[in-house]
């Protein structure tokens, strides 16, 4: 992983397992056009594969979809990713989490970030498309109570002017029950996987966001979460139009599709497929020329993208803040990298 992010390579795996869903999320479109179950990578393929980049030197693998948990061998493809020493995080929107998942996901050494955008159950049906807030909200409850988790379990909320008032009862709220929690503003680029929603946008109307970004990052700040801290420091430069850093797609990340294609990122059309030829004929095929057109002209903030290069690009502050909060840090480094 060190080599690779020496060299400027993809250390982070976006695994878009599935583009089967359970929600109609209105900020998403691969719902829209679902996988066929006999199409998506077989657990043996999905070894191949994994080996291969792991010889190229990937380390951490987002598991997402879609939603993950409706591939019915998923915990098994965890187990099979810690075994080849990949560290999992998997993104799910909780619905189909139960007992039984929750008790095995929690003695895997697998992170696990739920989404969760809002406490009102009318703005859930907005966002998310379906009528399931109690449920989730119980299924939370659930995971709660379960004590000395092996991974770190977040909840994940995608801000929009829909809920930006929100943010801080959220946030209260995945504390009370345990969670970490991450938050991003609602963005979409080429739509390729986004989806624009009008009521979601706040193109007209940034102040407010950027106003609950600014809580945000000061809630993050005085509990001590160093690495959210920084990503809002970066998503408030985005939001006032400021942030022009090149993306980290195909330097920090790389996407596999739940066939075996490959992209730099979810707004971009997956090119060739990794089952045929590999990681490193693959990336030969890539062009960043198009991903600097990107940024450029359209950048967004998605986490997969964002996330890695904006903490490589702030060690100097997390190493004097790990001076004054070693164990902090340290619970970060258990989850993240052993």
């Amino acid at each position: 992983m060190i080599k690779n992010i020496l060299l400027g390579r993809p250390f982070l795996i976006v695994f878009n397992i599935t583009r089967r869903c359970n929600s109609l999320c209105t900020m998403c479109s691969i719902w829209e056009i679902p996988s066929k179950i006999k199409d998506e990578l077989t657990l043996e393929e999905i070894e191949v594969i994994f080996k291969d980049l792991k010889s190229y030197g990937a380390k951490h693998v987002f598991l997402q979809g879609g939603e993950p948990l409706l591939r019915k061998d998923i915990l098994q493809i965890i187990e099979l990713l810690i075994v080849l020493g990949f560290n999992p995080t998997l993104i799910t929107n909780g619905l189909l989490l139960n007992e039984n998942n929750i008790n095995k996901l929690s003695d895997l050494k697998c992170n696990v970030s739920i989404s969760l955008d809002t406490l009102d159950r009318e703005r859930y049906k907005k966002i998310r498309g379906v009528d399931k807030l109690p449920l989730l909200l119980n299924i939370i409850e659930q995971c709660s109570k379960i004590k000395n988790k092996k991974g770190m379990w977040h909840i994940n909320a995608t801000i929009s002017k829909v809920n930006y008032d929100e943010a801080l009862d959220i946030f209260n709220f995945a504390r009370k029950n345990g969670f970490k929690f991450n938050a991003y503003p609602y963005n979409y680029a080429h739509c390729h996987s986004s989806a624009h929603d009008e009521e979601l946008s706040y193109e007209e109307d940034r102040d407010k966001i950027i106003e609950t970004f600014n809580k945000l990052r000061l809630a993050a700040q005085k509990e001590g979460m160093i690495f959210d801290k920084i990503i809002y420091d970066d998503a408030i430069k985005y939001l006032e139009g400021k942030y022009n850093m090149p993306c980290d797609a195909m330097k920090r990340s790389i996407l596999i599709t739940e066939n075996g294609k490959i992209s730099p990122c979810l707004e971009f059309k997956p090119k060739c497929n990794i089952k045929e030829i590999g990681i490193h004929q693959a990336f030969k095929e890539m062009d960043y020329s198009k991903i600097k057109k990107c940024y450029t002209e359209t950048p967004c903030f998605y986490g997969c993208t964002r996330g890695s290069g904006i903490v490589i690009r702030k060690i100097p502050e997390i190493f004097f803040f790990t001076l004054r909060h070693p164990k902090i840090i340290a619970s970060y480094i258990k989850a993240y990298f052993f």
